[in-house]
């Protein structure tokens, strides 16, 4: 109990109240509230930042610096008298007397000056004016002259012994939210309850929902236009609400705006909006997966029921000397190599074992994915003729490469014979590690030799019909099919390859994409558009190390193959023409082939991120997280030089940053890596684990976005909530399937699935997330969630809530006050029992999340205490002090 009063000293040493916004004639008033205590001697200023962003955000300002706004005119800075009687202040110094009112420098009255800088108030005391415990205030404004959109900052002095204090505006960077843009405001409404206005709407199935636009600012009165989801205009200019009367699931989505304003001097304006609609039937059950992932499927054997047989024709190759290559030849595969071999692979007999023991590889790999998986083989056999490794540098004819140069590839080859064959174009020396004694040798044995194979699928893959725009998933799926050979042959489920680790630890970049997050803050294409980049013959180096190499990540083919099954694999090679994503929710018309659909694929997308978030992947689950956890925290920039820009280090991790944006309490992601197309963030959130739920608020700034909430129990099971397309998520938990270290996962994501090109390849997709009941606050990203077995602390996350949570037993050795109030609102009073303890003893301090005291009181007569009506919603800690003792309440304000 030590502690937990030490914190509370600790708090007490900052006092700052933050007052919500109200409406200012025409305009919007946001006021903030200072309270500052002060001793008698102190000479220092106590220092009230007024950051400018946030000041111009509110006051829908273009100008950058508000000093300059205030010398144009286009904000002005008022002094406040206690009447609220506004007048323009001459300077940004400003005196005031005791009453609060403003006063000329030379009057003997005043008690305390306001200085403004730009960036903060300085506030001084008169010290020869001023006696111990008086208490005065005064206030300054700041106001759009344009729209009367107004910043009040209200400063409360109170003169005392306690510990000096700089107090602060809230702690945030207010960035610009997409309705601050708008020259209207949005409205909405479900059934009759108050409207909000807000740009997304959240109802149940059968509810009535409404929304519209109204004027702001000097707009006089607006028409406008809606479109659905599908595009169809479901009501004509007018300047009526829209209305869904009986809402359905077919109705949750995005709705197009285009709204024409008629200004205050009668010039016209258009602007468009989008209103994002979500429809929920089960909010607060948990969410199964399962169930819900749609499933298609291929087998080439039921297009080839009588299969291929095995060739017998073998190609001819003719060396440069004139002599016919060398081959050997398997059941299904043959190897050719010229005199010109590098001596590293042997002679003789070395030489003839090392080719056989390549063959028998080749034919037992390809037999399993032709037999066992379902896959066809190349052309070559289905043209009768034996597939084949090419050994360039040689000797044979057409290849002028000297027999010291390395590495190998998928390629062609024109054969003598005729036509030009798909083929594994490789060096001496991944062929030299098929060597009898290659692993006493060389210790990247079992690298090259499956490094091999892979070119051999590339092969396979070469001639097929499907994803010729997709040049990432002619690597993931190479990488996914070899790696689920090996597990399914084995029964054992290995790590993937350690270029998976990019779509783990970065789940912002795209799913189709091809270099992963480059350096302007783009992303590669399917194809790799916005990747290559020459200077001359040059090649620029445009990626970051590590996730530049994301084409070759197997993650998002695991996640099909453990949910939707292996089958669903080759049915994108077989179906999907040009992308993949676009190809699983549409289909192949041509050949009659249905899709999943395009609610479907969103919801499909949802999906994998939220099994990214929870690392849910079957068999492979352990081995991603292994994968995962070893690069964690490595940093990323530019691979080598030459570069094209000069990126700032960063620190990989899955987990994405999360800063409050306004005074209402949303908060706004890391800009620079929140969603690309497809992509998604995790969000790790502290919850109450004792409060058996918590709420989380999302509301999107663009369009197509989703939502969920999940998280793993100590024990691994996985819980998730119903995914939304905008506002209230809800997850419930019971004592036996609590979250692990008490944090859940918040996963917003974008759902566009069908590429478009440079625009949407450069946009990262913008949300905003408030805490509701239970949820606390953001969580570390640099603690490793992921296991959740182990017993994870968040240094950062030590408030009076995490001191009471851990003393609950103190709270019930003292049950002689306990509160008997029942729901509790801002402004309303707190009834407590104190069970004979005389009012005069009892303080009562209020805290919020963030560990900040907001309130002190005495317990008035009554016992009782007024909660400030100025208190947003969410969870608080109230702690009563009396006669040396404690008690702890947790409370929630609705």
């Amino acid at each position: 109990m030590e502690n937990y009063i030490n914190i509370k000293r600790v708090l007490l040493s900052c006092l700052l109240m933050i007052a919500t916004s109200a409406v200012w004639a025409d305009g919007t008033k946001t006021t903030y509230t200072f309270d500052i205590q002060r001793t008698v001697s102190q000479s220092t200023a106590s220092v009230c930042k007024a950051k400018g962003n946030i000041i111009l955000g509110k006051l829908n300002s273009a100008d950058t610096d508000i000093m300059t706004a205030i010398s144009n005119k286009t904000i002005k800075l008022f002094t406040v008298s206690s009447a609220d009687k506004y007048a323009s202040a001459s300077s940004t110094l400003v005196y005031f007397n005791a009453k609060g009112n403003p006063v000329t420098s030379v009057n003997t009255a005043r008690v305390v000056s306001s200085n403004y800088d730009g960036t903060s108030f300085s506030v001084n005391t008169k010290q020869d004016k001023v006696e111990d415990g008086a208490t005065y205030g005064f206030k300054e404004a700041f106001v759009n002259p344009a729209t009367n959109d107004t910043v009040l900052c209200v400063f409360n002095v109170t003169i005392g012994n306690k510990q000096s204090v700089t107090t602060d505006m809230p702690e945030f960077n207010h960035r610009e939210d997409i309705m601050d843009s708008w020259y209207t405001r949005p409205y909405v409404q479900v059934n009759d309850e108050p409207g909000d206005y807000v740009n997304c709407v959240q109802g149940n199935v059968g509810d009535k929902i409404t929304f519209g636009m109204r004027p702001k600012g000097d707009v006089a009165s607006c028409t406008f236009n809606v479109k659905d989801p599908s595009g169809k205009t479901v009501k004509n200019t007018n300047a009526n609400d829209f209305v869904i009367e009986s809402a359905t699931m077919e109705d949750a989505g995005d709705y197009a705006i285009v709204v024409m304003c008629t200004m205050n001097d009668g010039t016209k304006k258009m602007h468009r909006a989008t209103i994002m609609v979500d429809v929920q039937e089960h909010q607060g059950e948990y969410f199964d997966w399962e169930e819900k992932a749609p499933r298609w499927s291929y087998d080439f054997r039921d297009e080839y029921p009588d299969g291929f047989p095995q060739p017998t024709n073998t190609h001819r190759f003719t060396q440069r000397n004139g002599k016919a290559a060398n081959q050997l030849d398997g059941e299904w595969w043959t190897v050719y190599w010229g005199d010109n071999l590098n001596s590293e692979c042997g002679t003789g007999e070395v030489l003839q074992k090392e080719m056989q023991n390549m063959m028998a590889k080749y034919d037992t790999d390809f037999a399993y994915i032709r037999d066992e998986m379902g896959w066809p083989p190349d052309i070559n056999a289905r043209k009768g003729y034996k597939s084949f490794v090419y050994v360039f540098g040689s000797g044979i004819n057409r290849d002028n490469t000297s027999n010291t140069e390395q590495g190998g590839y998928q390629g062609f080859v024109a054969a003598d014979d005729g036509g030009s064959w798909p083929c594994v174009w490789a060096s001496y020396y991944p062929v030299s590690r098929f060597r009898d004694d290659a692993d006493r040798l060389w210790n990247d044995g079992d690298y090259q030799r499956e490094a091999m194979i892979h070119e051999g699928i590339h092969a396979v893959f070469a001639d097929m019909e499907g994803v010729k725009k997709s040049s990432w998933f002619h690597e993931a799926g190479n990488v996914w099919l070899q790696m689920a050979m090996n597990a399914k042959r084995s029964g054992t489920y290995g790590a993937p390859g350690w270029l998976g680790v990019g779509n783990l630890i970065c789940p912002f970049m795209p799913i189709e994409c091809y270099s992963g997050w480059l350096q302007d803050g783009s992303f590669g294409g399917p194809a790799a558009e916005g990747v290559n980049m020459y200077n001359g013959s040059q090649q620029i180096c445009t990626w970051r190390n590590l996730i530049g190499g994301v084409q070759y990540g197997e993650i998002f083919p695991i996640f099909i193959g453990e949910e939707v099954g292996q089958g669903a694999v080759p049915w994108i090679w077989r179906y999907c023409k040009d992308y993949v994503l676009k190809g699983i929710a549409q289909g192949n018309a041509a050949e009659g082939v249905s899709g999943i659909g395009d609610e479907a694929m969103r919801l499909f997308i949802m999906h994998y991120r939220a099994k990214l978030a929870t690392l849910d992947f079957g068999g492979f689950s352990k081995g991603c997280r292994s994968l995962l956890d070893g690069s964690f925290g490595t940093i990323v920039k530019a691979e080598w030089e030459p570069y094209w820009i000069d990126v700032a280090p960063f620190a990989l991790t899955p987990y994405q940053t999360l800063q409050q944006n306004d005074a209402e309490g949303w908060y706004a992601p890391d800009p620079i890596t929140n969603p690309g197309w497809s992509g998604g963030n995790i969000l790790p959130i502290h919850v109450d684990v004792n409060n058996n739920g918590c709420v989380v608020y999302f509301r999107p700034e663009d369009s197509n976005m989703m939502c969920q909430m999940c998280y793993r129990t100590k024990d691994g099971r996985t819980f998730y909530s119903q995914p939304v397309k905008c506002g209230k998520m809800v997850l419930k938990w019971t004592s036996a399937n609590k979250p692990a270290n008490g944090v859940v996962f918040v996963v917003p994501c974008n759902t566009d699935y069908i590429y478009e090109g440079d625009a949407q390849r450069k946009k990262h997709w913008d949300y905003r997330i408030k805490f509701g009941e239970g949820a606390l606050a953001p969580a570390s990203t640099k603690i490793k969630w992921y296991f959740y077995e182990q017993t994870l602390v968040d240094q950062d996350f030590e408030t009076a809530i995490e001191a009471v949570q851990e003393d609950d037993k103190a709270e019930e050795a003292q049950p002689e006050i306990r509160i008997i109030s029942g729901a509790l609102k801002a402004g309303q009073k707190i009834q407590f029992d104190l069970n004979g303890i005389n009012p005069k003893d009892v303080k009562a301090h209020l805290v919020g999340v963030s560990g900040v005291v907001i309130e002190e009181q005495n317990i008035s007569d009554d016992g009782s205490i007024q909660l400030p009506s100025n208190m947003n919603k969410g969870m608080y800690v109230l702690a009563l002090y009396h006669n040396g003792k404690i008690s702890t309440f947790k409370v929630f304000i609705e």
